[in-house]
């Protein structure tokens, strides 16, 4: 199981290929880490639009039923950042299943930690726009057209209150 790299996929392939190797790579983690997941009872979807998000496990009824994964996430941070992602979502799906919890609160911390894995993603999508603080320096990255991003001057920094300007992405 340590070896990540073993079920890796690269692009071009297929959402379906994709796809496929992921739910071999979730079995065999469900399986070696005795985690109370059905994985053959999920929904797995890829999402073409997700730019800030790298997956989500939705349920209903502290039942797991879909874990999603960001296409643009496979694309530029490959498998590894996929595999880390799947880690993310099952340690998710484990404790919404034991404890109805789909919090990133402390049982999820040691899980994540078992399962080598982060509480939350890097940014694998260029913002759109930075919103810039021009007293602190302070950026908040933005992917759509906000309030904030259309009209900067109504809000202020809220790390020191200074005014905020908006910026094209480097």
């Amino acid at each position: 199981m340590n070896d990540v790299e073993w079920y890796a996929v690269t692009p071009p392939c297929s959402h379906e290929e994709f796809l496929a190797a992921v739910r071999v790579y979730a079995r065999d983690l469900v399986s070696s880490h005795d985690l109370s997941v059905q994985v053959s009872d999920l929904a797995w979807s890829v999402s073409t639009r997700a730019k800030r998000r790298a997956g989500v496990l939705r349920y209903r009824d502290d039942t797991p039923v879909e874990v999603r994964l960001a296409w643009r996430l496979f694309e530029n941070r490959g498998w590894p950042a996929v595999a880390s992602t799947v880690r993310h979502e099952l340690a998710h799906a484990h404790l919404v299943t034991e404890h109805g919890d789909g919090s990133h609160g402390p049982r999820f911390q040691r899980l994540a930690d078992r399962l080598d894995t982060a509480t939350h993603c890097e940014r694998f999508t260029p913002p759109t726009w930075w919103v810039v603080c021009t007293d602190c320096d302070h950026r908040l990255p933005r992917y759509r057209e906000s309030r904030l991003v259309r009209n900067p001057e109504q809000y202020a920094c809220g790390r020191c209150g200074g005014p905020l300007t908006v910026n094209a992405p480097e």
